[in-house]
């Protein structure tokens, strides 16, 4: 059952970070909100994947040259859907955002 909780609360996450973007739109230009927005997850991450670490010791993963293909490309793709929502944020349609956001939160799981 606390799969339920830990999804309504990231459900939450998701809404309240892309209101903070789309406030942040109105005083930066679209790279900028881009970049704070990957900037600013990037310590989270790593923070979380020392927990992860700590939790449980495993070895490093090693990937082949084409699994590394498909990680920099899913994440290039991340970026510029991030950028094109942003876009959506500043041209005051923010449904249409909101609705790409969704799609973009449940295509990260």
């Amino acid at each position: 059952m606390s799969w339920i909780v830990l999804t309504c609360f990231a459900a939450f996450c998701q809404a309240w970070r892309n209101a903070f973007q789309s406030k942040l739109s109105k005083q930066l230009n679209v790279i900028g909100v881009t970049l704070s927005r990957f900037l600013l997850a990037s310590p989270l991450a790593l923070l979380y994947l020392y927990g992860l670490y700590q939790w449980q010791p495993t070895g490093l993963p090693s990937f082949s040259a084409k699994s590394w293909g498909f990680i920099i490309s899913a994440a290039v793709m991340q970026i510029v859907a991030t950028a094109l929502m942003v876009v959506l944020f500043k041209q005051k349609n923010f449904a249409v955002g909101a609705g790409l956001a969704l799609q973009l939160a449940l295509s990260q799981y």
